[in-house]
């Protein structure tokens, strides 16, 4: 049996919507749920990002990261009821985290309920989350080994230290949360308004904006959002 306590490295994914989807299909969502980037954060770029947006994971420097948190007054968020959460028991995996805080919080729109991720969120239901996040790695690691080498980029080593760090911005009951495996459990940021300017795409934006770009503006960042896919681009890689 596999000793839990023994903290793996992972080769860290790329910032790669193609990457991220293959990853989310074959954990057990369904295919014509996928992710998309997010070209610019003015009103003419979103919209094309696909509509229901109901998930979305931010890549920024990891230098970032402590600023960020001296924000909200130090704070690393707390056991928040409804909001699924994981720690990052893995090291190099913030980016496999952030996609399992992602589809975990919309789980029942997102997969028929089968495949690894079912397995999983089985065996997690009643942990705490450091627990969740040791038995995600033993559930979770072969699926990762198996598509974190692709991409545009050559893959880094499981040793390497990554400049980058994988955040996850969600809505559970209207309410917008960040999910970091290193923070304590969620940060609220805000609710979620009427109508499209107050929509969840926009929330993200406005909260992307005036957290990690306004303060940054000479830095790099991206924005990967989950939605429905294209059926035509499917098709066209063999399904």
């Amino acid at each position: 049996m596999q000793n839990l306590s023994i903290r793996d490295d992972w080769v860290g994914l790329e910032s790669n919507p193609d990457v991220l989807t293959e990853y989310a299909h074959k954990l057990g969502v369904d295919k014509s749920w996928g992710f998309s980037d997010v070209f610019g954060l003015d009103e003419e770029s979103l919209k094309h990002v696909p509509d229901p947006c109901v998930g979305m994971i931010l890549l920024f420097p990891f230098s970032q990261r402590e600023a960020h948190k001296r924000s909200h007054g130090g704070s690393k968020g707390q056991k928040t009821e409804g909001v699924w959460f994981m720690k990052q028991t893995v090291g190099n995996a913030c980016g496999a985290v952030a996609l399992m805080h992602t589809v975990m919080n919309c789980y029942d729109r997102v997969t028929h309920g089968s495949g690894k991720l079912e397995g999983f969120r089985k065996d997690a239901k009643n942990v705490d989350p450091h627990k969740r996040g040791q038995l995600f790695n033993k559930a979770i690691r072969d699926v990762h080994a198996g598509v974190a080498s692709q991409g545009q980029t050559t893959a880094p080593r499981p040793t390497d230290n990554l400049e980058f760090h994988f955040v996850s911005l969600v809505a559970v009951d209207d309410i917008l949360y960040e999910l970091d495996g290193n923070n304590d459990g969620p940060i609220r940021v805000g609710t979620i308004g009427k109508g499209r300017e107050g929509s969840f795409l926009h929330r993200v934006v406005e909260y992307v904006k005036s957290e990690y770009i306004t303060p940054f503006p000479d830095s790099h960042f991206s924005l990967i959002a989950l939605g429905p896919c294209d059926p035509k681009a499917d098709d066209s890689n063999g399904r």
